[in-house]
Order: structure tokens, then sequence, then C-alpha cells
């Protein structure tokens, strides 16, 4: 049985219900490590430290351990435990070093230095140098790649970006960046070795990364990550890392309370209440997380006319949504993916819901008799399915037959995402300039509504390269309005990042974004 196919029942028939009595509260064994009744006692003290985490979405055939095709929850989970960037975020999702020291712009931001930590290793013992870095970013850049993140990074000019020795990198930019180090953020800039290839990384994950990958098998789980030895950083407090997939709400929430897992991700808001008081379990919330989309694009039919995009998002009732879909464990959003809580995003309230306007919408647009459109859904991730089902409820009083194809979650990313007129889709939390780059430019990879204006893309490279904060908060406030009243996204909410862990679990924070921090969870005694 793989692991992203399990039900409750397979998943705990799996993993077992009768391994070490421990594991259900201090000891951290890894699950299904029973020591034989001959071992002595100093064998069992020894026992790795194991962490379990439970993610919610489903692993697929298509996972990949290569970062320049980092585009599912699992990939993101791996990657970020074996792979380290130039910068990596804090908690308020501004720039701070990693495998860079430090970095200093010229006068005009059109000059970058970036000074690189010594002593680095990747994983099969190779030494870090400057020569990774600019093999790694000038391979995102390459069209031979295909990576889906190159249209992220366009702003940058593959031959701008030079090594000045073993430990200084240099890009030169054709526009001024004044957050260049918080634009090279992305889920697919992560450093390989000079000279990495798809096939080499496709399972063998080399990275300078806390954690190494000791077991990956795509689609058939769990993936298991061992101790970097050799890590630059603090060293982990956990001795294995073991990825499990459990998409069923009601499985992951069993397996945590049973003591199989340590860690599950966006457990249901109606369980919240007796994971936080319960004797053996506790939540953790971080206030950004998953924003849960309705994507529809702009140039098939009936979406290519705004005043139908306009009468869909007035019939959502965001507030009630919120409630319904999330148990009111969020902020509310207004219909772009752009995180309400960045320094950049639109103040103000979001849309409110006017049947009655968007029933004249749909008739100024020719649909006299009500508008039928087919929305495709899986349960890929938690909440896909609820918000799909609560909006067709809602849409149905502006006279919108909403239709729900609901198809595997195994190939959805595959075979839906991008591929069907409208559909559900989510995206986590990233720094504004991020956001629209990714999904907005005309040539992005990921531009899920096909938002295509030479214009609106030549503003953004505007907002990028002005040094002024004011001018470039304005500059991006006004493309996020645009797609806001002519965009194709119902975006109701973003949903505050909750997980939740077994009590003896410690140092672990939601990340609410694409890069998890597995590094300091440890077990109290």
């Amino acid at each position: 049985m793989n692991e992203r196919d399990m039900d409750r029942r397979g998943f705990l028939k799996v993993v077992g219900v009768a391994t070490v009595a421990g594991m259900a509260s201090a000891s951290p064994a890894l699950a299904g490590a029973r020591p034989s009744v001959a071992e002595p006692l100093t064998r069992v003290q020894k026992r790795l430290k194991t962490v379990r985490y439970a993610m919610s979405g489903k692993m697929s055939s298509s996972d990949i351990a290569d970062p320049a095709f980092n585009t599912s929850q699992h990939d993101g989970r791996l990657i970020s435990a074996a792979y380290e960037q130039l910068s990596r975020y804090d908690e308020a999702l501004r720039a701070r070093p990693q495998l860079a020291e430090g970095w200093e712009p010229n006068a005009k931001a059109d000059m970058w230095t970036f000074r690189l930590r010594r002593g680095v290793r990747f994983h099969d013992g190779s030494r870090f140098t400057a020569k990774d870095v600019v093999y790694s970013f000038r391979r995102l850049l390459d069209p031979a790649t295909a990576s889906p993140g190159a249209g992220t990074l366009a702003f940058l000019d593959p031959d701008g970006i030079r090594a000045v020795g073993d430990y200084t990198v240099r890009i030169r930019l054709a526009q001024p960046n004044a957050d260049l180090p918080l634009s090279l953020i992305t889920r697919q800039s992560y450093i390989v070795p000079d000279g990495a290839t798809k096939d080499d990384l496709r399972r063998e994950a080399n990275g300078t990364g806390a954690f190494r990958v000791k077991e990956f098998d795509p689609g058939q789980g769990p993936t298991i990550f061992e101790k970097n030895k050799r890590y630059w950083g603090s060293a982990t407090k956990s001795d294995v890392l073991r990825l499990v997939s459990i998409s069923e709400p009601a499985a992951r929430v069993a397996a945590l309370k049973r003591g199989q897992v340590d860690i599950i991700e966006d457990p249901p808001g109606t369980e919240l209440r007796s994971l936080k008081a319960g004797p053996g379990t506790r939540t953790v919330t971080q206030v950004k997380g998953n924003m849960e989309v309705i994507a529809m694009q702009m140039d098939v039919e009936p979406f290519n006319d705004v005043r139908v995009r306009q009468a869909l998002k007035l019939a959502m009732d965001r507030k009630k949504m919120l409630q319904l879909v999330a148990q009111g464990n969020g902020t509310l959003v207004n219909d772009i993916p752009i995180a309400s809580i960045l320094e950049y995003s639109v103040p103000g309230a979001p849309r409110g819901r006017d049947v009655s306007r968007a029933k004249a919408l749909l008739r100024q647009a020719g649909y006299e008799d009500g508008l039928k459109v087919k929305l495709s859904v899986s349960d890929v991730q938690a909440r896909f399915i609820e918000i799909a089902t609560v909006y067709k409820s809602m849409a149905a009083d502006a006279d919108i037959d909403v239709e729900l194809e609901i198809g595997p979650g195994d190939t959805y990313w595959d075979n839906v995402w991008l591929k069907t007129p409208m559909f559900v889709s989510a995206w986590i939390a990233r720094p504004t300039d991020a956001m629209l780059a990714l999904l907005l430019l005309s040539k992005a990879d990921w531009n899920e509504t096909h938002w295509r204006r030479a214009k609106w893309d030549t503003r953004l490279a505007t907002a990028r390269r002005t040094l002024n904060y004011k001018k470039r908060q304005a500059i991006y406030r006004s493309l996020q309005k645009e797609v806001i009243e002519q965009g194709g996204y119902l975006v109701p909410y973003m949903v505050n990042t909750i997980d939740a862990t077994r009590a003896n679990v410690r140092g672990w924070k939601p990340s609410g974004t694409p890069f998890a921090n597995f590094t300091q969870i440890d077990f109290t005694s």
C-alpha cells in the first residue's frame, strides 16, 4: 500500500499499533524499530531520536529531490531539509543570511556582492564555493533546464552572475533591485553542486542542509533523513527525520493521538480544541499560511469576460467561507494571493458579497438565464473539497451553477492544475514581489489565471528598481488593485498555519511558507 493512498485503517495497520510502548510518549524511537529482548539496556538507551512528521498533502510519483523542479508539498519539505539558499526568510518574511554571510549593493542597487560562508560541504563531501552558486542560478535560468522557477528569476541575467574568487559572488542586474536578497528566495533557488544534473538529483539529494536523504522512493513513502554530521551550522537536535503522507484529516489526528507520529500538519478545525487540551497533544500556531484559491483562466470562455469574473467574485461571502471551511482560523484576503500581513499588501476590507450585482453583471454579459461553470478539484490538499463545495452553494444564490469535477489526488498537479479552465489551488505566503512574479507575469510558468498584460509586467519591473520605499509600496499596491478588480482569482482568506504535536515535542514552528525548519525539533523526557 502506498503511503499517499492510506486511509485511517490502512495507515494504522502499516505503522503498527504494537510498536515500542514508549513511542506514544517520551521515547522518540523510529517507528517500527523494536529492540529485541536480548539487547543490552545501553543499546536501547542509544536508540536514535526520530521525528515522525505527517504531511497533509499526498505524495506523488512525480515528487523529486531536485530543487529546480520543486513544486509539490512533499518536494518542499524534502528540499527544505536537505538544501539551503544564499538567504532565508525570518518570521516576518525578511531576508536573513544562510549560505551567504552577508551582502552589499552598490549605490544604484544594480550590482550586489554576496560574501559566502567558508567551511561548508555538500552531503557528498565536496566543498561549497562560489562556482556552485553561479552554476545553480545559471542552471535555473537556462531554458534547457525548463525549471518552473525560471520566470520568478527572470530579472537575472545569467552572464551577470560571476564568481570573484572562491567565496564571493557578484550579481550585476539590468535593472536595480532594492530587495535582491529577498527576491532570490524562491522554491527553486537552492544551491546544488557545480555540474549537477536532473538525473543526478532526481532521487539523490545533494545539498548543504542539516539533514541528508537516506530513503526516497517517489510516491511510495516514507521519506527518511539522517542528521548531516558535516553540517556547518548548529547541530540538529534529532538524529532522524521521517516524512509520511496522511491526507485524510481524521487519520492524521488519530495517528498523533495514538503516538504513531510526532507532528501533524493542518489538523481539522473541529479537532483543535481536543488537541490543544488533550493530555498527550498540543497545538502550535503561525499567523501566516495557506491561501486556498479558485483560479479562472482569463482567455477561456466564459472567464474571458471581466463581468463574468467579477460576478463570480461577488457571489462569494468571504467571512462565511472562512468560518465554514477554516473554522475562523485565519484572516480575510481580497482576491489576490498576497498575504495581508505583508508590508506591500493592499490595506482595507476585502470586497463584500453582492448577489444582486453579480446577477446584473451576468445579464450584461449575456447570461440572462444564469451561468454554468465546471470547477475541477480533488482532495490533494486539506480544505480543497470543502472550499469548492461551499462556493458551489454560495454561487447558486447568484444563478451560477457550479459543477464540481472531483478527480484523484495523486494526479491532480500533473493533469488538472494549470490545464483546466477553473480549478482549486493553494499558495503559501511569500513576499509580494515574489508572488506577483510567480503567478502574474505574462511569461510566468505558474500563471494560473493567464493574466498577460505587458504594461503590468513593466510596472512590476519599475517597482523592483524603485529605491524610495513609499514610491515602491505605491506601485506594488497599484499592481495588486488591478488584479483584484480585473483578474481571474477568487481568494477568500489566508488560513493560520496550525500544526499539532505530541506534548513532549519542542522546537517546532509552523513556517507558513514553502520553507520548513526541522533543525530545532527536540523531545522532553
